[in-house]
């Protein structure tokens, strides 16, 4: 059995370091983390000795020339000898992770440190204890503790690199999730005052339209107040709302062109082309709203016959496409400060990052064609 474990000893200094070591945690380079419990280390340290151990029952040349029971019995000595020597590694890298410590130059040379005398402290037990693995002079001691605290450094080195990978790549998706969260916050207040801009204006155009239309066209009058009415009960949740489905917004700008239609005295049209297949698709509140706003403003109102516009959705490739297509005046230069539809163009992004887009192009003959497109996910009721 001792002439076995002489010829694993001669062994280690050709063989490749383990996937771990005594004190592997990332912990012993990294200061700010929870130390391990002994009970953690003195486990991972009977883990590593097992593997180190196990190097020797592979060689081919063992079972070759001893009896199997002898090659077992060399095996579990060669066991505890590593678990000796890894548990001491341990013990010594624990203390040394709970000395008050820290910096980055100074830190590392105490875990290397406390690498070199675990290892030593182990081998010195193996001596004393009279083990068949024991070093047999200064010199394989001192060959015997470099190849511990090499392999041991090694290994740390290792996984603190993978770890301040890990570390580099958690605090990237935080900052990058703070940044989402921020732009969110921007977006809805930019939102909120588009929003305290436009309700005030559209409020009294309206109230003014139905004083004036009671006196003058009763049933009109009563029509476009039932559609003021709706408008004000699907627009007052939305506010408050991030998330909506395209079913509920279509209601919404319907009650909302209901209103203008009456207000223009017939000058707007406005078709509708959803598929009720499509009406549960998560859609962001009030932004399909703004696109008609911009549409009647900017598009019908200024064309001296009105004009028409047109609501067509679509599922594509896993994605939901709405169009709003009006043939009012086109691109002119002139008009609104485009805050609307920067504002659509960030909550998409921020709601959808790469997947959310929105597009203008002109619509012929006349017009603008405006296309949202976001993933298709439906909400379930």
């Amino acid at each position: 059995m001792g002439a076995i474990v002489s010829v694993d000893r001669q062994l280690e200094s050709t063989r490749s370091p383990g996937p771990t070591d005594p004190v592997d945690s990332p912990q012993s380079l990294h200061p700010r983390r929870k130390v391990m419990s002994l009970r953690t280390a003195l486990t991972w340290a009977t883990g590593v000795a097992l593997l180190l151990s196990v190097q020797f029952l592979i060689q081919p040349f063992v079972w070759r020339n001893w009896p199997w029971d002898e090659v077992i019995e060399a095996w579990i000595w060669i066991l505890l000898d590593r678990t000796v020597v890894a548990s001491a590694m341990a013990l010594f890298t624990l203390a040394a992770l709970r000395l008050p410590v820290r910096g980055p130059v100074l830190m590392p040379i105490v875990i290397i440190t406390a690498f070199a005398l675990g290892a030593a402290a182990g081998e010195w037990a193996l001596i004393l204890f009279g083990t068949d693995g024991a070093a047999a002079d200064a010199e394989t001691l001192v060959t015997h503790v470099f190849r511990w605290t090499g392999m041991a450094v090694s290994v740390a080195g290792i996984v603190y690199l993978w770890q301040r990978a890990s570390d580099t790549h958690d605090a990237a998706r935080i900052t990058e999730l703070r940044r989402l969260q921020t732009e969110r916050q921007i977006v809805q207040a930019q939102l909120q005052t588009l929003r305290s801009q436009i309700e005030p204006h559209f409020l009294f155009n309206t109230l003014a339209t139905v004083r004036r239309l009671h006196t003058t066209e009763p049933t009109q009058g009563a029509e476009l107040l039932r559609h003021f009415l709706d408008y004000l009960r699907a627009t007052l949740p939305a506010l408050h709302e991030q998330r909506s489905t395209l079913g509920q917004e279509i209601d919404l700008i319907r009650a909302y062109v209901g209103v203008i239609v009456v207000r223009m005295s017939e000058r707007l049209r406005v078709t509708f082309d959803v598929p009720d297949a499509l009406r549960a698709c998560d859609f962001p509140p009030l932004t399909l709203a703004t696109l008609i706003e911009n549409a009647v403003k900017h598009g019908i109102a200024p064309a001296a016959d009105g004009g028409t516009i047109h609501v067509q959705a679509r599922g594509r490739n896993n994605a939901l496409e709405v169009v709003v297509a009006d043939t009012g005046v086109g691109f002119t230069g002139v008009g609104g400060s485009g805050i609307g539809l920067a504002n659509i163009r960030s909550r998409l992004r921020t709601l959808y990052g790469a997947d959310g887009v929105l597009s203008l192009e002109n619509n012929l003959p006349s017009g603008v064609r405006a296309m949202m497109r976001l993933p298709l996910r439906k909400i379930s009721p």
